[in-house]
């Protein structure tokens, strides 16, 4: 499977963005942009993201191919292929809480 090895912008109130946060340490340096949205305005966050937008256009070529190869280090982290047993964890998990039966094994199928 061919990675997209682009750079990429998230807030830490998605389930990726917290991720990232928790698990990536310095993730803006290494291509992945978490903008912290949780405790701040929507103003302020959004000139967070224009001075990070700027940064990324004033980057020269060869900062940029760098850039690019750091997110195709970590892309394997996020690759479906080991995402998809992390969500039947978490499935798992949340049924475990409720009480609830497990109804069965959750397969998931990238096509």
């Amino acid at each position: 499977m061919r990675r997209a090895r682009r750079p990429a912008v998230t807030t830490d109130l998605s389930g990726f963005g917290a991720y990232v946060r928790r698990h990536i340490p310095d993730s803006g340096e290494k291509g992945i942009c978490v903008l912290n949205r949780r405790y701040r305005s929507f103003d302020e966050c959004c000139n967070e993201l224009v001075d990070y937008l700027f940064d990324f256009v004033r980057m020269s070529r060869r900062q940029r191919i760098e850039l690019r190869n750091k997110v195709e280090r970590l892309s394997e982290l996020f690759d479906w292929s080991a995402l998809g047993r992390h969500y039947r964890e978490a499935h798992d998990m949340a049924l475990e809480r409720i009480g609830a039966p497990r109804p069965g094994r959750v397969e998931i199928r990238m096509v």
